[in-house]
C-alpha cells in the first residue's frame, strides 16, 4: 500500500476516534444530567409526600379535638391516612431504594467517563506515536526517490551487459559448437596419427643413427667399388645413408648407398676408409649407421 494512501487512512481514523470519543463523552453528560434530574424530581415528590403526611397528621390532631359524632368518621379517614402513609412510606422507600440504585448507576457512568477519557487520552498518544512513523516514512520515501534515479541507471546498465552476455554465449554456443565438429576432426587425426606412430614403432621402417643390420651381401665388385646386399627400404634403408662396415668386431670400411629398392640396395665402397678387400673374407657383415 502507497505511504501517501496510509496516512489518508490514519487521518481519517484520528478524525473518527475523536468524534467517536465527543459522542461518547456526550451521551455519558446527558446520561448524568438525567440521572441528576431524575434524583431530583424524586426529591421534590418525597417532598411532597412528606408535606402531605405532616398535613394529614394535623389534620387528624384536629379531627380528634372535633366532635365525637364524627370519631368513628374520622377514625375511619385515620386509618385510610394511615393506609396511605403506608403506601407513602412504602413509596418513600422505593424512592430511596430507586435514588440508591440511580447513585450506583451515576458512579458506574462516572467511571466509565473516566475509562473512556483514558482511552481517549491513550488513542491521542497512540496517533501520535503514528504520526511520527508517518514522518519518518515520509522521510524514508524521499531518500528511496531521490536513489530510485540512480537504481533505475543501475538497472539499465545492468540489463544491457545482461544483453551483452547472451549475445556473447550465443556466440560462444556457436563456437562450441564449431568447436566440437573440430575437436571430433582432431580426434579423428589424432587416433590415426597414434596408429600410424605405433605402426611406425613396432615395425620400425628406419634406422636410426648407431644402429646396427647385419646382412650378408650378395654380390661384390671391388673393381668398381660397388656392393650388393639383399635388404632395402624394409630395413629403413634409404638413398645416400652411410654405413660402417664391420665383421666379427673389425672395422673394414665404410659404404653409401646409391640405390634402394624394398628389399635390395647397391652401395658404393667410399675409398681410402679402411681395407674394401677384406670383405672377400666375411660371409656376413655387420651395418653400423654413421
Amino acid at each position: 500500500m502507497p505511504l501517501s494512501l496510509l496516512y489518508k487512512l490514519m487521518t481519517k481514523l484520528h478524525y473518527i476516534l475523536n468524534i467517536l470519543a465527543l459522542i461518547a463523552c456526550s451521551v455519558s453528560a446527558w446520561k448524568i444530567f438525567s440521572d441528576r434530574a431524575e434524583r431530583d424530581f424524586l426529591n421534590q415528590e418525597i417532598a411532597k409526600i412528606k408535606t402531605e403526611i405532616s398535613d394529614m397528621s394535623l389534620a387528624v390532631e384536629e379531627a380528634k379535638k372535633g366532635q365525637k359524632d364524627k370519631l368513628s368518621r374520622e377514625k375511619r379517614k385515620n386509618r385510610e391516612l394511615e393506609e396511605t402513609k403506608q403506601d407513602s412510606e412504602a413509596k418513600i422507600a422505593d424512592l430511596t431504594r430507586r435514588q440508591g440504585e440511580m447513585r450506583i448507576v451515576f458512579e458506574e457512568n462516572a467511571e466509565k467517563h473516566e475509562s473512556l477519557a483514558s482511552s481517549i487520552q491513550n488513542t491521542k498518544v497512540s496517533l501520535a506515536g503514528i504520526d511520527k512513523e508517518i514522518e519518518m516514512s515520509r522521510a524514508s520515501l524521499r531518500s528511496i526517490s531521490l536513489i530510485v534515479p540512480s537504481l533505475q541507471d543501475s538497472i539499465i546498465s545492468i540489463e544491457t551487459e545482461i544483453s551483452e552476455k547472451k549475445s556473447r554465449k550465443s556466440e560462444l554456443g556457436e563456437r562450441i559448437l564449431s568447436y566440437d565438429k573440430e575437436t571430433e576432426i582432431l580426434k579423428k587425426h589424432y587416433n590415426l596419427t597414434t596408429s600410424a606412430l605405433q605402426k611406425d614403432f613396432y615395425e620400425r621402417p628406419w634406422l636410426e643413427r648407431g644402429e646396427r643390420v647385419s646382412v650378408s651381401f650378395s654380390s661384390l665388385n671391388l673393381e668398381s667399388g660397388i656392393i650388393m646386399l639383399p635388404i632395402g627400404k624394409d630395413h629403413g634403408l634409404e638413398r645416400s645413408m652411410r654405413f660402417a662396415v664391420r665383421a666379427k668386431g673389425k672395422s673394414i670400411c665404410q659404404i653409401r648407398i646409391k640405390e634402394v629398392s624394398y628389399n635390395h640396395c647397391v652401395a658404393m665402397i667410399l675409398p681410402l676408409l679402411g681395407n674394401p678387400t677384406k670383405l672377400r673374407e666375411f660371409k656376413y657383415l655387420d651395418l653400423i649407421h654413421l
